[in-house]
This record gives structure tokens, C-alpha cells and sequence, in this order.
């Protein structure tokens, strides 16, 4: 199955038959449908037929857009309906419980992060200080007991963790501070591009679980911010995107215009999602991962399965 990803303006996605058309002056590519999952389109100036949006509706294949800051739309008209399973999250996610996974979801966010570090580190002499901050953080996470605190030690980590890639140039050297939005400086845009893709992953995942993606424990419940969604993205985010920058960091340092790194990011951050990692003493694919850990949680909510963040083994 294929996750398609257009990357560059100009664009024709139309449908001929069962299959996704692909055009773009004399390039022309076509897709049978039943191979598609999700196609993301992170570019302007793309043109999508009536035709092939409802004939994706109708498959259950997602259409997401993205822009450059990484807000997204999602165009699909069928997804899995499960009131029960609803149910269980709106309850889950306004009692106590909520604050035991909004620390599960920070603990395997901060050991990735160290894993992340200690890859990159390897053959360096650096401060192994820096790395048992990390391990301190987890163990401060343990006695947590409110929102605020649990982003208080987030924030504190992501900090330190942004920090030490900047002082060992793992980092472009136009990588002053990490921003979100509105960025210009290259690699904070690479960032954000690749938390876009990651983000379209996970909310695919999200609503193949019959979940909620706007109704999270950490983050914000506001209109438009699907909470949910970028509660799971924090475990996944240094594995999935921040390897890859760091990876094409020296590429990112030579480049001028984000428009022609673009399919490179989204090629590798694809590659990623699609190779195979140990899960339950077998290898399949990290989409597969992503997909079975929404199921536990949705079984967590429900109190029937317990809920561990996956952490990555390099």
C-alpha cells in the first residue's frame, strides 16, 4: 500500500478508471486506488478533480493539504464510527487517568530524544551530564501530578535536547532557536514540514481506531487543534523527523530555497514510516506499529489493555 506525498506546485491529481492520475507537464504517473492509503499534498498550486476526491471518499482514502507552517485539512467522508469507543475516550480523557498517559506519552517522548542524542553523539567526546538530565527528567516525571508540571519538565527537555544538538553541529549553523511558525531560518522549516507529515500518519491512525483526534490529555482542547493527534505525535517526532534533518543537515546548511529539498525530506521521513522495527519480537513496518499502538490505547481507554510508549532501539 502506498502513501503518496505531492511535494511541488503545478500538479494535476485526477482519475481515469480505478486509478489515481499523476500529471505534471510531460511526467505523467498512474496509481490504482486499492494501493493508496493516504495522499498528502504539501504544496500550492495543485490542481485536484471532484472525480478523484469522491472516489477516495468513497475507498476511505484520507486527502490531507498542508501548508508550509504545517496546519492541515483533512477531506474524507468515511471513517470508522464507534460510539462506544468514544465513549470510553471522553470519559477517560476528563478523569484522573488522563494524567498517567499524558506522562506516558512525555516519558517516551524524553527517551527517544536521549536515543536520538546518544546515536548522534557516538565517536564525540561530549558531556554525558547533559544525557542524565534525561534520565533525571523520566524519574521527576514518576511524582508529576498536574498538566503544568508535565510540560514544565517537556519543555525543560526539548530545551536541552535542541541545545545540545546546536552545540555539537548537528544542526545547520542557521539554527539559532527552535520556532514553529512563520519560520525563515532553513531548518525550522525542514522541521515543521516533516512534523506535518508525521502529524497526517498519525491522525490517519487516529480515526482507523474510531478515536477522537480532538479530544487529547496535554494538549489544548480548542476548534480546529486535533489534540489527540499531537499527544501521540510526541513519541515519535525525533525518531521519525529529527533523525532525518539532522541526516541532511549538510545539504539543509547549502540550501536556499526549501522548494528543492522538499521531496528529499518527504522521501526519507516516508522511508522511514514504511521500513521494519522489532515490535512484539517481530518486524513490521512503523506504520503498523503506529496503527497497533492507537489500538492499545483504545483499549486503554476502555481499561482492558495497559499503554506503553514505543521506543525506538537503534
Amino acid at each position: 500500500m502506498k502513501n503518496i506525498i505531492i511535494s511541488e506546485s503545478g500538479v494535476f491529481l485526477g482519475l481515469t478508471s480505478a486509478l489515481l492520475v499523476i500529471k505534471k507537464e510531460d511526467f505523467k504517473k498512474e496509481i490504482a486506488l486499492n494501493r493508496i492509503k493516504t495522499i498528502q499534498i504539501n504544496a500550492k498550486g495543485v490542481t485536484v478533480s471532484s472525480n478523484l476526491l469522491f472516489a477516495c471518499a468513497v475507498r476511505g482514502i484520507k486527502i490531507f493539504f498542508n501548508n508550509s507552517n504545517g496546519f492541515y485539512a483533512l477531506n474524507t467522508i468515511y471513517q470508522h464510527k464507534s460510539v462506544k469507543v468514544r465513549e470510553y475516550q471522553y470519559g477517560f480523557c476528563n478523569s484522573d487517568n488522563s494524567i498517567k498517559l499524558a506522562k506516558k506519552f512525555i516519558t517516551g517522548k524524553i527517551k527517544n530524544q536521549k536515543s536520538t542524542l546518544l546515536y548522534f553523539l557516538r565517536g564525540k567526546k561530549y558531556d554525558k551530564t547533559l544525557i542524565d538530565f534525561f534520565n533525571e527528567s523520566v524519574k521527576e516525571l514518576k511524582s508529576a501530578k498536574t498538566k503544568e508540571e508535565i510540560l514544565g519538565i517537556e519543555g525543560m527537555c526539548a530545551m536541552n535536547y535542541f541545545e545540545i544538538l546546536k552545540k555539537y553541529s548537528l544542526l545547520p549553523e542557521s539554527f539559532i532557536l527552535r520556532t514553529k511558525r512563520n519560520s525563515k531560518e532553513i531548518t525550522n522549516i525542514a522541521l515543521n514540514y516533516g512534523y506535518a507529515i508525521l502529524q497526517n500518519f498519525i491522525y490517519k491512525s487516529v480515526i482507523n481506531a474510531g478515536l477522537e483526534p480532538y479530544l487529547g490529555v496535554l494538549h489544548s482542547k480548542r476548534s480546529g487543534k486535533p489534540s489527540l493527534v499531537l499527544d501521540i505525535m510526541e513519541e515519535y517526532r525525533s525518531f521519525v523527523v529529527d533523525r532525518n534533518i539532522i541526516k541532511l543537515r549538510s545539504k539543509l546548511s547549502k540550501t536556499k530555497k526549501f522548494e528543492t529539498i522538499k521531496k528529499t525530506i518527504s522521501k526519507n521521513i516516508l522511508d522511514t514510516i514504511h521500513n521494519r522495527y522489532t515490535y512484539n519480537k517481530k518486524k513490521i513496518t512503523l506504520e503498523s506499529i503506529i496503527q497497533r499502538q492507537i489500538y492499545k490505547l483504545s483499549g486503554y481507554f476502555a481499561g482492558e489493555k495497559n499503554y506503553k510508549s514505543y521506543v525506538f532501539r537503534w
